[in-house]
C-alpha cells in the first residue's frame, strides 16, 4: 500500500463530506465522524506496519521521541492541495499505533461563519483583561480563539504571541504581528515559554490551555499590567470555570486569586457543539458571561450560584445562559427539541419554556 496515497484518500473523503474526524486503526477499516455518527470510509484496512510507516512520515524527530516516551503525541499539519489543516493525535493501543485526525476550517473562520455570539467581536478588541473559552474536548474552543485572533488581525495593530500544543490554525500577519510558538518545537514547555514572554513585549497573549496555577497566575499578572490574555479551559458552565481555576491553587490562596480574577475578568464563554437537524453539521450553543460591575461583585462576594440569574437579567448587554442559547437555536429550527433538552443544564426548565412558546404560538394562530 502507498501510505501517502492512502492517507490522502481518507482525508479527501472527510473534506468532501464535511466530516469532523478520521480514525485509523490497524486491521480495521478507516472511519469518519459525520455529525453524531461514525461511518466507514469503505477503504482497505491498514496494517500495523503501514500505520507505523505513515506515522514515521508525519512526525518530526522531537514528536517521535514524545510518542515513544508518552505513548501519545499531538501534532498538526497542512493538506496544501485542499487548502486545509488537520489536528492529529497518534497513540498506542494494544501495542500498535492508532491515529485520529480532526479537520479544521479552511482558512481562519469568522464569528459569522461559526455562528458565535456577536458580542465576542467586542471582547476580542478589549485592551486588557482575561478571556476564557470553556467547553469539553472537541467543543470548538480553539476555533473560537482563532476567530478572535482573526478579528484583531483585521481591526487593530497589535503584537499577538501564542503558545500552542500543537498549532492548529496558521495566522498570516495583516494589521497585527502574530508569532505562534509550538510546544516541543519552539519551546520546551508551557512553563518555559511563559517565563520569557514578558520580554517579548506582547500586547495580546494566547495560551492554548489554562492547565495549572502557573499559567493562571501568569494570566492574572499579565492582565494586571494591561495585556489581553485569551485561553481555553475544560468546563461545562461559566460557574464551573471558577471551580476549575480555583482548583489549581491551595485553599489558603483561593480568596486572593478570586479577587484578582474578579478585577481582571473580561469574558467567560462556554460552548457546546450540537448535531444539527440535517444530521451532518454541528451547531454551537454558548453561555456568555461578561465582567460587568454586577458580575464582579457576585464573584467577590462568592455568590457564584447567583451568576446564572445575573446573566439572564443582562441579555441586552450580550450575555446569555446556555438554556437561552439552546432555546434560540430550537426556535430557529437549527436543532431538534430532543437535542436542546439533552444539552440543557436544566432540562425541566427548558421544557417548560418550550411548552410556553408552543402554547403562545397556538394561541396566536387561533386568534388570527
Amino acid at each position: 500500500m502507498d501510505t501517502n496515497a492512502f492517507l490522502k484518500s481518507c482525508l479527501e473523503k472527510v473534506i468532501e463530506q464535511r466530516g469532523q474526524d478520521v480514525f485509523l486503526k490497524a486491521g480495521s477499516s478507516p472511519r469518519m465522524r459525520l455529525g453524531g455518527q461514525l461511518l466507514s470510509l469503505n477503504l482497505k484496512a491498514p496494517s500495523a506496519v503501514e500505520i507505523r510507516e505513515l506515522v514515521g512520515g508525519l512526525l518530526d524527530p522531537t514528536q517521535k521521541e514524545i510518542l515513544q516516551k508518552n505513548k501519545s503525541v499531538d501534532f498538526g499539519f497542512s493538506f496544501r492541495e485542499k487548502d486545509c489543516r488537520f489536528r492529529a493525535n497518534a497513540f498506542f493501543q494494544q501495542g500498535d499505533i492508532s491515529l485520529v485526525f480532526r479537520l479544521l476550517w479552511r482558512g481562519i473562520p469568522s464569528f459569522e461563519e461559526l455562528g458565535l455570539p456577536p458580542i465576542l467581536k467586542r471582547v476580542a478588541l478589549e485592551k486588557s483583561g482575561i478571556v476564557l473559552i470553556g467547553g469539553t474536548v472537541s467543543s470548538g474552543k480553539t476555533t473560537t480563539v482563532s476567530a478572535m485572533i482573526r478579528t484583531m488581525n483585521e481591526s487593530v495593530q497589535k503584537h499577538i504571541l501564542t503558545i500552542e500544543d500543537p498549532i492548529e490554525y496558521m495566522h498570516e500577519d495583516k494589521k497585527c504581528l502574530i508569532q505562534q510558538r509550538e510546544i516541543g518545537r519552539d519551546a520546551e514547555s508551557f512553563g518555559s515559554a511563559l517565563k520569557y514572554m514578558v520580554r517579548q513585549s506582547p500586547d495580546v497573549i494566547v495560551i492554548g490551555e489554562m492547565r495549572d496555577a502557573e499559567s493562571f497566575s501568569f494570566a492574572l499578572s499579565s492582565a494586571e499590567v494591561g495585556r489581553l490574555v485569551i485561553s481555553t479551559v475544560h468546563a461545562q458552565s461559566a460557574s464551573q470555570v471558577f471551580d476549575r481555576v480555583l482548583g489549581f491553587f491551595p485553599p489558603q490562596e483561593r480568596d486572593a486569586v478570586l479577587r484578582y480574577f474578579a478585577a481582571n475578568m473580561s469574558c467567560i464563554m462556554v460552548q457546546k457543539l450540537l448535531g444539527a437537524k440535517d444530521g451532518k453539521t454541528l451547531v454551537p450553543a454558548s453561555e456568555v458571561l461578561l465582567g460587568n460591575y454586577t458580575i464582579k461583585q457576585l464573584i467577590l462576594e462568592k455568590k457564584i450560584d447567583k451568576i446564572p440569574q445575573a446573566i439572564r437579567n443582562a441579555r441586552e448587554e450580550g450575555m446569555q445562559t446556555m438554556d437561552q442559547s439552546l432555546l434560540e437555536l430550537w426556535k430557529a429550527g437549527r436543532i431538534s427539541q430532543e437535542t436542546a433538552i439533552a444539552a440543557s443544564p436544566s432540562p425541566e426548565d427548558i421544557q417548560s419554556l418550550m411548552k410556553g412558546i408552543q402554547i403562545g404560538q397556538e394561541t396566536k394562530i387561533l386568534g388570527d
